[in-house]
């Protein structure tokens, strides 16, 4: 188990670039806000803008070119 461990952690090291430096990574919290929270209130925010841009408008008179009654 451990030598499969250690494989997989000598080819992530060869498929790195030179002078590759790995910042710090990411808390829970910080996924979670990055990859969940933000996509979903700005797919909330589109479908707001969009839903307000092309709602139902005043009906106009009715023509007798667009309806018979």
């Amino acid at each position: 188990m451990t030598n499969h461990f250690h494989s997989l952690v000598r080819l992530h090291t060869i498929a790195q670039e030179d002078g590759y430096i790995p910042g710090e990574g990411l808390s829970a919290i910080d996924t979670v806000v990055t990859y969940v929270l933000i996509p979903v209130g700005l797919f909330f925010g589109i479908a707001l803008i969009t839903w307000a841009l092309t709602g139902d408008r005043k009906k106009k008179k009715s023509s007798s070119i667009t309806s018979i009654e």
